[in-house]
């Protein structure tokens, strides 16, 4: 997960096989994160609701998986489209960002399944590590039941992990899990649960109060204006990930024109990652930008500035608060940030573009497709 991790390092460091069809849509749908929750079975599976709670402001995305049964334990999960890997706090987890966390507890979980001799272990890429024991047990997302589901449970965690969730389900490719789990969805692929090989993300606006949802099995149509509905095949490189070509970045209406320059859709991402000098050049089309040099740069919260990103053809514009971010008093950042990433011609395409469409993963296709918010 170049994920969250990088952009909380940055502010910190700154301030801051497709499924046969049914009769009946087995599509499942959860707001990230809920209090409570409503259901109704519409066929043999249930389709869970959930309020909308987020980590604010506009930093994570995440919702409610339960694992184990006899006794299931539920816990607040984040969604990462930028990593393959399922781990939770375990009941043995005595590293400082566990203390006070819920933790799962295997002795209560009747399906819990040992993995011997196979150790979990994690780095992403601003150094935090987990480690702990691999294992397999049934887990519950979206009122869907994955059977035998692998996950890391934690006993070691970086102390800077400081968030209100206390897990990642990865939902990049398996190819990219580090300890070569098979992820939640491709487990539901492989057993035909899901109508169609794919799930969708709204994320939500602080500012607005706006609702962010995730589908499984295909997307939610009263979200997205179908018609706007523009799908990009993933590079043959992916590495596992959910890599697109970028077309182009227009930069308050002049085209960067940057060639060869793919973009890796990581909802886990709070900015968007370039290379330095990628981000040299975008932002020279701002007079006013300095750079920090600690991989962000200023700029004055006044100014309003038009973004956009052009995929399979299609120009895409961030809102212009999603932009320019404050992150103190009197004190902003442009959401476009800079990171070795290792790739010259990689970027990393977080929630501060996410927020402005509607985006479908379709593994089974391998594409990502953006659409227009309704």
């Amino acid at each position: 997960m170049l994920a969250l991790h990088i952009f909380t390092f940055a502010i910190a460091i700154f301030l801051s096989v497709d499924a046969l069809p049914h009769d009946k849509p087995n599509v499942h749908t959860i707001p990230l994160k809920s209090k409570s929750i409503t259901r109704r079975r519409l066929s043999r599976r249930a389709i869970g609701t959930m309020p909308v709670e987020q980590q604010e402001p506009d930093i994570a995305y995440f919702g409610q998986i339960t694992f184990g049964t006899g006794t299931p334990q539920t816990f607040d999960i984040q969604f990462d489209t930028g990593s393959g890997d399922l781990f939770v706090f375990g009941k043995n987890c005595d590293s400082p960002a566990c203390e006070d966390q819920p933790k799962y507890d295997s002795d209560l979980d009747t399906s819990f399944s040992p993995i011997d001799g196979k150790a979990f272990a994690i780095e992403y890429a601003d150094g935090t590590e987990a480690k702990g024991d691999s294992a397999k047990t049934t887990i519950v997302i979206a009122g869907i039941s994955v059977q035998a589901q692998e996950f890391g449970v934690i006993n070691e965690i970086s102390d800077d992990f400081e968030h209100q969730y206390v897990g990642i389900i990865g939902m990049a490719f398996s190819e990219a899990s580090s300890n070569e789990q098979t992820t939640p969805i491709t487990n539901l692929i492989n057993n035909k649960q899901l109508d169609n090989p794919q799930f969708s993300f709204m994320l939500g606006r602080d500012a607005d109060q706006s609702p962010s949802e995730l589908t499984i099995g295909g997307s939610n149509p009263d979200r997205y204006h179908a018609d706007t509905l523009t799908f990009t095949h993933l590079v043959e490189d992916n590495g596992g990930l959910w890599k697109i070509p970028i077309d182009n970045c227009v930069v308050d209406g002049d085209e960067l024109n940057l060639e060869g320059r793919t973009g890796i859709i990581d909802n886990g991402a709070t900015r968007i990652i370039l290379p330095p000098d990628d981000a040299s050049t975008f932002y020279d089309e701002i007079v006013t930008a300095i750079d920090n040099g600690d991989g962000t740069y200023a700029l004055p919260c006044e100014e309003q500035h038009e973004i956009s990103l052009v995929f399979g053809g299609k120009t895409w514009n961030i809102d212009p608060r999603d932009f320019t971010v404050e992150i103190d008093e009197d004190d902003c950042i442009g959401a476009v940030v800079y990171d070795n990433t290792g790739s010259d011609t990689e970027w990393y395409i977080g929630s501060a573009f996410l927020k402005n469409v509607y985006t479908i993963f379709d593994q089974g296709n391998r594409q990502v497709g953006f659409a227009q918010l309704a």
